[in-house]
């Protein structure tokens, strides 16, 4: 174990399963570990947090860490992005917004999530905490190459899945989303601010076709990669599988997957594929990251 692991975590909690994983990580573990939750968004703890917090309020999340001794920081969960009436800041958080401007909240569409959350991480730091991901702890959750479960896609979808994976790459570029849905080679849909949920349910498929959608999530090219990995759970899937998609595809090494066991079970049952894939592809359009 290094010497990262066994500094006292600081775990900033927002919506799903992802913060209480690592929570049990860090207690299998025996490592010190202090939960300040986002109020509004998370909602899958198991025990009460240190501090339930407001997003505004900065300085009260920095001084609940500092009181508690932690050293770094990890950053989980899903997190709907306030408006400037919700997020009420505190004077911290207003020394934050000074230096950084206004537009992130009053237009979301002006300052992209990866821009934000690099902004977010650079004034934690200047706090002197050490930011790490999820992925530093929960290095057992990362996608591996290969399928998921018993199904694996066929010489056409993986077609589409190249297809698929060079449009969420490029639309990861421009600090938009991580998922694109792709059919018969074809990017049909994009994924947009409302995410990787609202993107399945606004696909309408053709029961009669033997060609089904396929979801593809990569990270974004220039990610930072302590923040806003691409995540795969159990609902993801189960959404495809409601949904009539064919199946699903992750970036090996570059996502997250929650409760695999549950995810290959699902899958199975639902007669679609899911499964990491590998460089090739990034290779062959230009990047290195």
């Amino acid at each position: 174990m290094d010497e990262t692991a066994r500094e006292h975590l600081g775990i900033v909690a927002g919506g799903g399963r992802l913060p209480q994983l690592l929570i049990s990580e860090c207690q299998s573990q025996k490592r010190p570990y202090t939960v300040v939750a986002l109020e509004g968004h998370a909602d899958s703890l198991e025990e009460a947090p240190a501090d339930q917090i407001r997003i505004g309020q900065a300085g009260t999340c920095f001084q609940t860490f500092h009181d508690n001794g932690v050293l770094s920081v990890v950053m989980a969960g899903k997190v709907r992005r306030p408006n400037l009436f919700e997020l009420r800041p505190d004077w911290r958080t207003v020394k934050f917004l000074a230096r950084t401007g206004l537009k992130a909240f009053r237009n979301a569409a002006s300052v992209g999530d990866d821009k934000l959350l690099r902004l977010v991480i650079a004034e934690i730091e200047s706090e002197g905490f050490k930011v790490i991901g999820v992925d530093d702890v929960l290095s057992d959750s990362i996608a591996r190459l290969g399928p998921v479960g018993r199904l694996t896609p066929s010489a056409k979808d993986q077609k589409s899945i190249e297809a698929g994976l060079h449009a969420a790459r490029a639309l990861g570029r421009a600090d938009i989303g991580q998922a694109v849905v792709v059919q018969n080679g074809v990017v049909i849909a994009r994924e947009g601010l409302a995410g990787t949920d609202a993107l399945i349910q606004s696909i309408e498929v053709d029961q009669h076709s033997a060609d089904k959608p396929i979801l593809v999530k990569s990270s974004k090219p220039q990610q930072d990669r302590r923040a806003d990995l691409p995540v795969i759970g159990p609902e993801t899937v189960a959404a495809c599988v409601s949904n009539g998609f064919g199946g699903l595809a992750v970036e090996a090494g570059g996502a997250l997957l929650i409760d695999p066991s549950i995810i290959s079970e699902l899958a199975d049952e639902g007669g679609i594929f899911v499964v990491g894939v590998g460089d090739e592809t990034k290779n062959q359009d230009g990047d290195s990251s």
